[in-house]
């Protein structure tokens, strides 16, 4: 079975023309002098919306497959970024352990939270039985099972753990999930950077990855505007 490479050079040209005119468009926003909107949250919508189509695809995937054979669950450590030793380095001493539930929170409705629906059983079962107080379950209310990894500053929550009544909340707008831990990359944006298809480590110009999704090195950009432009 051959490759059509010509295909892939289509696909990443496409990718390329898409961040790049992703991050235009992210640029005029820092740059817009108004005082109608905040330029954070400005760019925080955009986040979501870069990220909406990733959310959609993981909670709707399991669907459209035969059972157990479902889109696999998003790793931050992973498909994040990739199995490089620069990447550790990167990350080490930016874990977080948050000791109090109120130091960070999610609402289900509007933050950004990846969840991946996958096992058979609970793709039907949880259908209709949380969000509403006339509903089985009633309104959505975390429980030890619930294991979140809240990712700043981009405000992206990986989800380990409830997968699927974690999507009944998203779907019914209800709720809200305290992250286990915390993972604030702030002061490391600048190590790495993205071109488009690939992570690059800043000091070297070294090719170290890609991420699993181009959205994540998109984010991973446009977050640099947020760190650099705090109200």
């Amino acid at each position: 079975m051959s490759i059509d490479f010509s295909k892939r050079e289509n696909i990443t040209s496409l990718k390329k023309n898409q961040f790049i005119n992703l991050m235009e468009w992210a640029n005029k926003i820092v740059n817009q002098n108004s005082s109608c909107f905040s330029k954070n949250e400005a760019l925080y919508d955009l986040i979501k919306i870069v990220m909406k189509p990733i959310q959609a695809e993981h909670i709707r995937n399991a669907y459209l497959k035969q059972k157990h054979h479902a889109i696999k669950e998003i790793s931050f450590y992973q498909d994040f970024f990739c199995s490089h030793s620069i990447v550790y380095e990167i990350l080490a001493n930016t874990t977080q352990h948050s000791n109090s539930t109120s130091h960070h929170s999610l609402k289900l409705a509007s933050d950004m939270i990846l969840p991946t629906g996958w096992h058979p059983t609970s793709l039907v079962c949880n259908l209709g039985s949380i969000g509403k107080k006339n509903r089985k379950c009633g309104e959505f209310k975390q429980d030890i099972n619930h294991d979140v990894t809240l990712v700043l500053p981009m405000k992206i929550g990986f989800v380990n753990g409830g997968n699927h009544s974690i999507i009944q909340g998203i779907l019914s707008g209800n709720g809200e999930i305290h992250p286990q831990t915390v993972i604030d990359l702030s002061n490391k944006l600048n190590e790495i950077y993205f071109n488009g298809t690939h992570w690059i480590h800043t000091a070297s110009e070294q090719v170290i990855g890609e991420p699993r999704y181009s959205e994540f090195g998109w984010v991973w950009e446009i977050s640099k505007l947020l760190t650099n432009n705090i109200e």
